[in-house]
Parts: C-alpha cells; sequence; structure tokens
C-alpha cells in the first residue's frame, strides 16, 4: 500500500503495481510517467519502487541532474554503483565505467550497450529487477540510446524499466526525448502513464496534511485557483500562507484572518524564492551559492564558495533543512525538488552567477586536485562551472579532457557536444592555438564519421586543412594525408565519389609514395577502396597490394589487415574467387573472424 504521502494517485499506483508484478511472468516492460514539474512523477516512483521491494523486487535508481556537466550514461552509472554498494560488490563490476572495448569505435559502443543489458538480465536472473531514472528528458543523447537498446534487449526478461520525465519536454520533434519516445512508441516498446493535476478532494487533503487540520472551502478555493491542481504547488503555497501569518486556526479548522486578503506569488518560482527569503539573508545567500553549485552540493564546496564561519554556514544548513528546502545524502546536501534550486538560481543576476560558478569551479580545483584521484571524475563540473564564469578561458582544458572521456565511454554525442563547445570558446576569446584548433577540428570530424553524419565530418576535416601555418606552428605533411583520408573514408561510405576522388588527389599530391608510413598505407587502402566503388577492380587489387607492401614493413597489423581485407573484395569482384579466400584467411588470422567477406562486401556496398 502507498504511504499516506501519495495522494490522489490510487489508481495510478494500482495500474503501476499490477504492471511491475507482470514481469514475473518473464515479460520485461517499459514504463514511462509523464508529467509537468511537481506534479509528483518522482513520488510516485519512490511508492511503486517500495511496493516492488517490498514484493521481493531488486530495485535499481539513478538521477539526471539538469543544467551540470554530465557523465555520459550518468543515470545508468549512478544506479549501478548504488547496487554494488549496496550489495558489497566490487566498483569494478559497473559494466559502463569498467567496459573495455577494441577495435570499432561504433562496435565498442553495441559491446558497452550489450554490456549493460547482460548485468540487467544477469540479475533478473535472481529476481525481478526495476531499474528507475528520474528526470529522464534532460539525460544526454548517448543515455536515450542505451536506455532504448536496454527497452529491446531486455523486453524478454524480468526487468522493467521506469522512467520519470517531463511532459513539456516533447514538444518538438528534434529533441532526444522525442526521438526516443518515437522510437519507444513506433516498436510498441513502452506504455505512459499520464500524470494530470489533481481533483479537488485530493488537493483538499494535501492542504488538510500540510496544516495538521481543516481548512475552510474558502481558503481551499484559493489555493486551487493558484495552484491549479499541482500538489507541489499546493504544499508551497499552504506553507507560505501559515509562515506569513495570514491564516489562523479555529476548533480544529484553518481560515483566513479577519480581513485578511490572502496573497502568495502566482508562480511556483516567486513562491520558492519569498520562502528562502524568509529564512533571512544569510541562509538565502547559503541557498543561492548551493543552486549555482547543483541540485546535490558537497558541505566542503559550499564552505569554499562563501566567506562565512563553519558553525555559521551549518547554521544556516539546519535552518533549510528544518523548513524542508533541502535533505541530507550521504555525501552532503541536496534540494528537496529540483523547482528549488532552479528558482533559486534564477534569481541571480548574470554578474552574481558567473562569480559564483567561478568559485564553485575553484572550490572543486581545489579540493580534488590534491586527492588521489586528481581532478578526472570532476572534469564535467568544471567544464560547466569554468564555462559559465568570469574567467571562461579555464573551461578550455576541461572540456577537452570531457569531450576525450566521453569518446573514451564511446559516447560521441556527448564528446561532439563537449569539443563543438571547446570550439565556440576559443572563437569568442579570440584564442589562437592552431595546434589545438587542428586537434579539436580533426576529432570532431572523426566523431561525426562515427555517427555516419558525413557532411559534418568533412566540414570539419576541411577547416582544420584549411588552417594557416604560423611561425610557431606547420602541419607536416602527414597530417594532411591523414586527414584527407579521413573525409575520403567518409565521402565514399556517403557515395560521393567525386569528392572523395579529390581529396585522395590532394593526399597525393604531397606523398611520397616510397615512404614507409601508416599514413601510406592508409592512402593507398582509401585509393583501393575509391577504385572498388567506381568498379575498378584490377586498379583497387595494384592499390591494395601497394597498402600491404607499406604495412608489412613498416609491421602495422590493422593496416596489413585492412589492405588483406581490400586484396579479398578485389579478387572477388575479378572473379578470382580462390585468391580472395587466401586474403580473407590472412585477414582473420591478424583480425579475428569478425569480419568475413560477405560482411566486407555487405559494408562497402
Amino acid at each position: 500500500q502507498p504511504s499516506r504521502f501519495l495522494v490522489g494517485r490510487n489508481v495510478e499506483f494500482e495500474a503501476l503495481s499490477t504492471s511491475l508484478l507482470s514481469v514475473q511472468q518473464s515479460k520485461g516492460r517499459t514504463i514511462l510517467i509523464a508529467g509537468d514539474q511537481g506534479v509528483g512523477k518522482t513520488l510516485l516512483a519512490g511508492e511503486v519502487l517500495c511496493a516492488a521491494a517490498g514484493a521481493g523486487m531488486m530495485t535499481l535508481s539513478g538521477t539526471v541532474h539538469e543544467q551540470e556537466g554530465q557523465l555520459p550514461y550518468q543515470p545508468f552509472i549512478e544506479a549501478f554503483d548504488h547496487y554494488l554498494v549496496q550489495h558489497r560488490q566490487a566498483p569494478g563490476e559497473n559494466p559502463i565505467t569498467h567496459f573495455r572495448g577494441s577495435g570499432d569505435p561504433q562496435q565498442n559502443q553495441l559491446g558497452l550497450f550489450n554490456a549493460a543489458a547482460a548485468f540487467l538480465i544477469a540479475l533478473a536472473s535472481q529476481a525481478p529487477v526495476v531499474l528507475f531514472i528520474d528526470d529522464l528528458h534532460a539525460a544526454d543523447e548517448t543515455s536515450m540510446h542505451l536506455f532504448h537498446y536496454l527497452a529491446r534487449q531486455t523486453h524478454a526478461a524480468q526487468v522493467v524499466l521506469l522512467a520519470a520525465c517531463r511532459a513539456d519536454w516533447t514538444g518538438s520533434a528534434t529533441t532526444p526525448l522525442s526521438s526516443l519516445l518515437n522510437a519507444l512508441y513506433r516498436e510498441r516498446l513502452s506504455e505512459t502513464v499520464n500524470l494530470n493535476p489533481l481533483e479537488e478532494d485530493a488537493a483538499a487533503q494535501i492542504v488538510n496534511q500540510t496544516l495538521k487540520g481543516e481548512a475552510v472551502p474558502q481558503l481551499l478555493e484559493a489555493i486551487q485557483d493558484i495552484a491549479e491542481g499541482n500538489p507541489f504547488f499546493i504544499e508551497e503555497i499552504t506553507r507560505a500562507l501559515l509562515k506569513s501569518d495570514q491564516l489562523e486556526e479555529y476548533k480544529g479548522k484553518w481560515s483566513p484572518k479577519p480581513g485578511a486578503e490572502l496573497h502568495a506569488p502566482h508562480d511556483l518560482e516567486g513562491l520558492l524564492r519569498e520562502r528562502a527569503a524568509r529564512l533571512g539573508p544569510q541562509v538565502e545567500t547559503v541557498l543561492t551559492s548551493a543552486a549555482v553549485v547543483g541540485r546535490e552540493f558537497d558541505f566542503e564546496i559550499l564552505r569554499r564558495m562563501t566567506t562565512l564561519p563553519e558553525g555559521e554556514l551549518l547554521d544556516a544548513l539546519d535552518a533549510a533543512l528544518a523548513s524542508n528546502l533541502l535533505e541530507e545524502t550521504e555525501m552532503g546536501y541536496r534540494f528537496r525538488h529540483a523547482l528549488t534550486r532552479h528558482a533559486l538560481y534564477n534569481s541571480l543576476s548574470r554578474a552574481r552567477r558567473a562569480r559564483l560558478h567561478g568559485r564553485a569551479g575553484e572550490a572543486i580545483e581545489a579540493i580534488y586536485a590534491i586527492r588521489p584521484q586528481t581532478l578526472a571524475p570532476y572534469v564535467e563540473d568544471l567544464a560547466y562551472h569554468f564555462n559559465l564564469s568570469e574567467r571562461r578561458d579555464r573551461a578550455l582544458g576541461y572540456l577537452i579532457q570531457a569531450g576525450q572521456k566521453a569518446a573514451n565511454l564511446y559516447a560521441f554525442e556527448v564528446a561532439v557536444r563537449h569539443f563543438e563547445q571547446a570550439l565556440a570558446l576559443m572563437d569568442a576569446l579570440a584564442l589562437k592555438d592552431p595546434a589545438q584548433r587542428w586537434m579539436i577540428l580533426e576529432s570532431l570530424g572523426s566523431w561525426y564519421a562515427i555517427l555516419a553524419d558525413t557532411p559534418r565530418a568533412v566540414e570539419y576535416f576541411e577547416r582544420a586543412l584549411a588552417l594557416q601555418s604560423t611561425e610557431s606552428w606547420t602541419p607536416a605533411h602527414h597530417d594532411h594525408i591523414r586527414l584527407h583520408c579521413s573525409a575520403a573514408n567518409a565521402l565514399i561510405t556517403a557515395g560521393d565519389m567525386r569528392a572523395a576522388e579529390t581529396h585522395l588527389q590532394l593526399a597525393l599530391s604531397i606523398a611520397d609514395e616510397q615512404a614507409d608510413a601508416p599514413e601510406i598505407a592508409d592512402l593507398f587502402y582509401n585509393i583501393a577502396l575509391l577504385h572498388w566503388h567506381k568498379g575498378e577492380y584490377q586498379e583497387a587489387l595494384d592499390a591494395a597490394q601497394k597498402s600491404l607492401d607499406i604495412a608489412e614493413h613498416i609491421q602495422r597489423t590493422e593496416a596489413i589487415a585492412r589492405a588483406f581485407e581490400m586484396l579479398a573484395l578485389a579478387c572477388h569482384s575479378l572473379g578470382e574467387w580462390q585468391r580472395g579466400l587466401h586474403f580473407e584467411e590472412e585477414r582473420a588470422l591478424l583480425a579475428g573472424a569478425g569480419l568475413d567477406v560477405t560482411d566486407a562486401f555487405d559494408v562497402h556496398l
């Protein structure tokens, strides 16, 4: 049974509980709880998770934190980490953070997704599993892809994917959430429970619970007119009226004081700001500083951001706890509701916000730079804070580290976002550094190629190639050749042979064809690939043989395997099947049997 705090949601609670129990028949489900901010999505999910645990199900949960620097897959990592800690298992068993891939980045991302699915399915072999993701709407695009993958792969297992998301984030078809919801709908993988505003009797129950008494109809009507059935708003308005001394109690019934005209902010953010202000300027200052840090925050970070003595800071936090604006966590503090944090954050002027973001970044640096794990786990936070501060130049290095970290987790959409922010920052601050700009542009081109966005991939490769040399920096010929080959490869994949040939001719014009270097082997591989796509199979065979000769001389296993693959393709196209099979056997000995000749034909066709 739900607790007394879940008001007016019995129908939804029963429906969700029934859905969860159905997985005991070995049928997985994906369930979305959708509704406006403050409508009670998280509370309902929490009650359902308690009921599931009581029924012997295994529960995991993770939360997406809006407006903060995010690690890719953060809610899933959080859910798995919490499970491992609770069950006294090694952190190294987290299937995401400790996944080790090899070879093709796209295959590695698929391998990571499969590891996460296998982790859940293994747990479900012991007991039915519920994985809850709160605030899914704010997740990064890669986390959305993982959620979709898990919905497909766990559909036949005793796994329930439960997520809460805001209904107002689905207005545009181009948002990651809309893409996810559309995919789930098309594939008939999900069901949605929509939370509507509360009916008047349920709203009255929340008012009465907050007052610890009974409100007269006049008071109920006034609160309902403002809150419009939003349970969080109802509770906050009732608290505000109590604190403002506008109400009186007589024989257990609450009513407006004689002659009093009820007044309360008619928007929730104004109400929450007023509530913090009533605690005094010192508490309000502490809370606004905390709002800049994030939904959850560490005491030591806040202490370094403020000028308050430790005792006064603790007093301020205790006052916020007593007023139910904050709650304590294992690691520090947390705003009881994300809306409270948003309201306080939005109340800050642009200048004050920038100053506080800078202080937050400096506090994180000061605290964690001297610890054994260094700053690596916090680069996303540091990039976020410094990029919104007065010292935006300090964000650049952290944006690059965050992007590389995301790419190492095969979260290429997130990596792209960090590097594009880094590029925009260099432009905004007029930072030259062509070597760093080249690295950023080449990485963006490579990641967009992996994401199959050929126009953007080629755009970034060509922007790098267009960089002018300076007195202190000149890109080497092999750098130009590598980028021309990358652009050509992307263009061949997209079917634009003319543009691909232009890039390969430019690479040939600066290449020393007799040089034994990796980029020359790659150049002839791509030339062979171009000829093969144009139906020029003998020319493809000749270029592939040149690629093989160079690769064998420099002893580059991957380059040798690719050359054998191309030789196999060319031979089969020339009708030399036995010779082609020989080359494929040679390739398989080096690279494994994961790509046979027919697979290779499919890839290149």
